[in-house]
């Protein structure tokens, strides 16, 4: 449900939520549970749904549904081992380079 006459509050965005470039000017109501879109009149209009939850069910900027299934199934830096890069770089020097009194080695 879209109305143009709505309450607002000193928290709420002046910017529209679907395209970020107009003045809010409408609110949709119908589209989720917790909450309310706060669109301009033609991305309301057009349907265009919201581009971010600053405060989503989880609580957290941009972590959706997704982003927290996938942190749980993989782990935070994937699955597995953990693996050697591709190149490792040169070898390391044979033997060790002796250190200079008074300086610090480079």
């Amino acid at each position: 449900m879209i109305t143009v006459e709505f309450d607002t509050s000193a928290t709420d965005v002046t910017t529209c939520e679907a395209c970020w470039r107009g003045p809010v000017q409408a609110a949709r109501t119908a589209a989720h549970a917790h909450g309310r879109d706060l669109l301009c009149i033609p991305c309301a209009e057009a349907g265009y749904p919201a581009r971010v939850d600053l405060f989503p069910p989880y609580g957290i900027y941009k972590l959706n549904g997704r982003t927290l299934k996938m942190t749980l199934e993989m782990g935070k830096h994937g699955s597995g081992s953990p693996q050697t890069p591709p190149d490792q770089g040169p070898p390391l020097p044979s033997p060790p380079p002796t250190p200079t009194p008074g300086r610090p080695p480079v």
